[in-house]
């Protein structure tokens, strides 16, 4: 499956997506996915954590349950030495599962959401 395919699938079932992180699971009640550019003139690693392409796939999912954000710090470099994959997924047409690998850049939180800023690391298709 192509990129593009891949962002039309993830349109076609925006409010249907799961996040998985840290064991637990949370109903994503929107996700947008876009392509963006990064200011570099190579791929190249960054400060020898993780790995940077020149163009790179992000995902913004936004989520009504804010007890989320507990989990959020164990999953952003920065506090950590590592990124923790964080897993979106849903079932789609003919009994088929999709499942998003990525990694935590950002987050923006208010009273009513949390936003989640994220980089596509990796896409999965499944039968079920």
């Amino acid at each position: 499956m192509d990129e593009k395919e891949l962002q039309e699938i993830v349109e076609k079932h925006s409010s249907d997506f799961k996040i998985f992180i840290e064991n637990q699971s949370f109903l994503v009640d929107k996700i947008k996915m876009s392509q963006t550019d990064n200011p570099l003139t190579e791929p190249t690693t960054r400060g020898g954590v993780y790995f940077a392409e020149m163009k790179e796939w992000k995902i913004e999912a936004t989520i009504f349950d804010t007890t989320i954000s507990k989990h959020l710090s164990k999953a952003m470099l920065g506090p950590n030495k590592d990124f923790l994959d964080i897993i979106l997924a849903t079932n789609i047409e003919n009994n088929q599962k999709l499942s998003l690998v990525t990694n935590l850049k950002n987050s923006m939180q208010n009273a009513e959401k949390i936003i989640l800023y994220l980089t596509l690391k990796d896409a999965t298709m499944e039968s079920q």
